[in-house]
Formats: structure tokens, C-alpha cells, sequence
């Protein structure tokens, strides 16, 4: 009898472990439930500062550290922090390339921060994108991203840091 007990609790060892370890969750969940007060933890808790976008982001491994949409009339829609546009054009023949930048007056380094762009339309067929992280283009502080697509659609422009 103790050798089938020993033997089945071998062969599904990680099942059992994930067993306590629920129970283990769950104790504490019940726990924090039932003997805090309610509200107790709140933004009055939390110090101004403490909980910063690489704190809560290392699952992904990156934090959206800046943004701006343009649309197609190459007007900007929203940003944050605020942007602004340089050197921004569409295309005027169909099928060709439309490009500017987008700036910041916040830095990032370019060796921890990447930018990405995607073109906001409901076209199924994918549109190539290229986008490029520049501190500092010209004299100019701050952080700026060169994009360039096909065609003359809205565009999304992030600036993901690490």
C-alpha cells in the first residue's frame, strides 16, 4: 500500500505541487479578504512615483514610452507626452511612399528604446512600415522617429524603452 502511494505521488509530483500552490493563493487571497478593512489600500497608500512603467511591465519586457497619431490629412490626433511633426508629406500618387517625424522633447536613448509604426486603415493587405528612434537629430534634444509607408493612411507611432 505505501509503495502505490509513493509511486502515484512520483509520477504526478508536479500536479500535486500545483495543487498547494493554488491552495497556498487562495489562503492568502481569503486571508487579505476577510482581515483588511475595506479600502484600505488605495492611491493614499501608493507614493507618488513608486509604481513606474518598468515596475509593472518586465512580463513584456518593454513599456510604451511615447506616442502620436496622425491621420491621414497629416494632421497630428494625440500624442502623449505632446509631439510635434517636421518634415511631414503623403504621398500625392497612389501606391507611393508617404514619410515625416514625429518628435519629442523628452530624450531616450536608442539602445533601449525601439519605435514601431502601423498604418490605422482596414486594408487587409499589410503596409510596410519602417520607423527609427533618433535622439538629438540634428542639434535638435529631444527624441525623434523617422517614418516612412506606402500610401497616404493615419498612422500610429510608438516609442517602446526597456
Amino acid at each position: 500500500m505505501l509503495s502505490k502511494t509513493l509511486s502515484y505521488i512520483s509520477h504526478h509530483a508536479i500536479a500535486i505541487l500545483a495543487l498547494v500552490c493554488s491552495l497556498l493563493a487562495l489562503a492568502g487571497a481569503s486571508y487579505a479578504a476577510t482581515q483588511l478593512p475595506k479600502n484600505s489600500v488605495g492611491n493614499a497608500q501608493i507614493k507618488q512615483g513608486s509604481v513606474t512603467p518598468p515596475k509593472f511591465s518586465t512580463q513584456v519586457g518593454g513599456y510604451v514610452r511615447m506616442f502620436a497619431v496622425v491621420n491621414a490629412d497629416s494632421k497630428l490626433q494625440y500624442s502623449f507626452p505632446q509631439a510635434k511633426l517636421s518634415s511631414w508629406g503623403n504621398s500625392s500618387q497612389p501606391g507611393g511612399f508617404s514619410f515625416g517625424t514625429v518628435s519629442w522633447k523628452q530624450t531616450v536613448t536608442a539602445k533601449r528604446c525601439a519605435a514601431f509604426a502601423s498604418p490605422q486603415t482596414s486594408i487587409s493587405s499589410p503596409t510596410s512600415v519602417g520607423a527609427v528612434v533618433t535622439p538629438n537629430l540634428h542639434g535638435v534634444t529631444g527624441t525623434h522617429v523617422s517614418v516612412s509607408w506606402a500610401g497616404d493612411s493615419a498612422i500610429a507611432v510608438e516609442v517602446v524603452c526597456h
